[in-house]
């Protein structure tokens, strides 16, 4: 009887041990990986500062071929394709063409910079539904909002949205907010109710979530913050299924973390003759930024 006990014992430890390696095997398996590249910004045009405007087509071919040999499941561009002018996406997206995977658009500030009667047909060159949409992936889901929702330069002028937007950019400056610039945006009220829909939904189908925008949230005070920074972060603070926030917009990069959620600012493109762009695998409990060129490794627990 007592050895009967033992082997009993002997056999539930057994079966706990295999369930921890099982458990740990779990979290360390990969669910799928993404591309993240920001702020290409192209325009045919002389190198001003540290934007050299010109040498991006032939740094996007080079991280479009490293994508396909990385052979990620997609790619999200948060921002900034061009710095100016409606044919400066042509060469561009050529190059995007050849990837092997689909991939995202986010709208920045400069992909407006055309001419007043071209700002509609922006998204629709972009390939995009519209100017914010969500993606479901394994179980993650991502939504990629529209920054420039409320903006100067993102609707046509004299319009009622446009009207709007110099309304309330002048009541920031009269607030001498330092992110009331001209070259940033907000995110309007009826974006506003969609982002809480999508956000209560995904809870409740117990999803993930992983935010992109081309505007920072971080760190508070930035001058390259979206215009309602602090309105979007209470917001999503009350929401654990929130994982990160990724954008674009400051070229420097930047990282913060608040209430749970990681706030990663990915490099942009255009700046010197670096290339950073990043790979980001996604596990049960982590998520792990690969980083090429200039762009830093991050460990996201």
């Amino acid at each position: 009887m007592l050895f009967k006990k033992i082997f009993r014992l002997f056999a539930f430890v057994l079966s706990l041990s295999g369930s921890f390696v099982s458990l740990a095997q779990e979290k360390n398996t990969m669910l799928f990986s993404f591309g993240v590249i920001t702020d290409v910004q192209y325009y045919d045009g002389e190198t001003a500062g540290t934007r050299h405007y010109r040498s991006s087509p032939a740094k996007l071919s080079a991280i479009t071929d490293s994508l396909n040999q990385q052979n990620v499941d997609f790619v999200i561009h948060l921002g900034d394709l061009i710095d100016r002018n409606f044919e400066s996406f042509d060469p561009l997206l050529a190059i995007l063409g050849k990837l092997n995977m689909p991939l995202y658009h986010v709208l920045g500030n400069h992909d407006f910079s055309v001419k007043q009667e071209e700002i509609k047909s922006v998204p629709g060159k972009l390939g995009m539904p519209a100017r914010y949409y969500a993606i479901t992936h394994k179980g993650v889901r991502f939504i990629l909002l529209d920054g420039n929702d409320q903006s100067v330069y993102g609707q046509k002028n004299g319009s009622k949205e446009h009207k709007a937007a110099v309304q309330k950019l002048g009541s920031m400056k009269l607030t001498q907010a330092p992110n009331a610039q001209e070259w940033n945006g907000g995110i309007g009220g009826k974006q506003l109710k969609w982002l809480k829909k999508q956000l209560d939904d995904a809870q409740q189908k117990q999803e993930r979530v992983l935010i992109g925008c081309h505007f920072p949230l971080l760190p508070e005070g930035d001058a390259h913050n979206l215009w309602n920074d602090t309105e979007i972060r209470t917001l999503l603070a009350g929401y654990p299924h929130i994982k990160a926030w990724f954008n674009g917009h400051n070229h420097k990069g930047n990282y913060g973390f608040a209430d749970g959620i990681h706030y990663v600012n990915f490099k942009g493109i255009v700046e010197k003759t670096d290339t950073p762009w990043s790979v980001v695998e996604v596990y049960a409990d982590h998520l792990i930024i690969n980083g090429f060129g200039a762009e830093p490794d991050r460990l996201l627990d």
